[in-house]
């Protein structure tokens, strides 16, 4: 992978700083106004039934928080997909562990229902293992996970979700980063118009 580009550091630098700011606001806000950050927290999130206040608050603005979104930040930087543009063709692996790329699987439709908690993999055997987790909900798309280098997660800016139609090596749709900026509706309307 190599150093990064000489303007990267002060990005990240950038980056950095705005991250410890919010994450010290944050934390000063849940303590002084913790009924109010619970309300804002809550309204943010009324669109997902899955999400539990007492599951994720008491991580919010924690060290680990901090970690999480810092990475998030910095990797979104080298962010090189573009709507029209073409479609990394990043390695993965079958849940066989054969090693294919992403654009192997390209075909008609990829449908997301619910979201899986997973904790972070320290080898190829446990990101298959998590995966099979998926297979038991029956997805209707093809299971693949990215190898350990994270190569399709850093060209896609995936972490920690994000939603991409890919067509014929082209990127036909980029939403924005999840979990509480993406829209499963604006797939659901490309695929919709793929199809007519």
């Amino acid at each position: 992978m190599g150093l990064p580009r000489p303007g990267l550091w002060l990005k990240r630098l950038w980056v950095l700083l705005q991250v410890a700011v919010q994450v010290a606001v944050g934390k000063v806000f849940l303590i002084l106004f913790p009924e109010r950050v619970k309300q804002h927290i809550l309204a943010m999130n009324q669109k997902n039934p899955h999400f539990s206040y007492d599951n994720w608050a008491p991580t919010f603005y924690s060290m680990q928080y901090f970690w999480f979104v810092l990475k998030v930040r910095w990797q979104r930087l080298e962010d090189r997909t573009e709507p029209g543009g073409l479609a990394p063709n990043c390695p993965v692996v079958r849940l066989s562990g054969q090693r294919c790329h992403i654009w192997d699987f390209m075909q008609d439709g990829w449908a997301f229902k619910n979201n899986v908690n997973i904790r972070t993999h320290r080898n190829l055997q446990d990101r298959l293992q998590a995966a099979c987790l998926l297979l038991d909900r029956s997805p209707q798309c093809p299971v693949v996970v990215d190898t350990m280098e994270n190569q399709s997660s850093q060209h896609y800016a995936a972490l920690p979700e994000r939603l991409y139609v890919l067509q014929e090596g082209r990127i036909l749709y980029k939403g924005k980063s999840g979990p509480w900026n993406y829209h499963p509706e604006e797939v659901r309307a490309v695929l919709e118009k793929l199809h007519r």
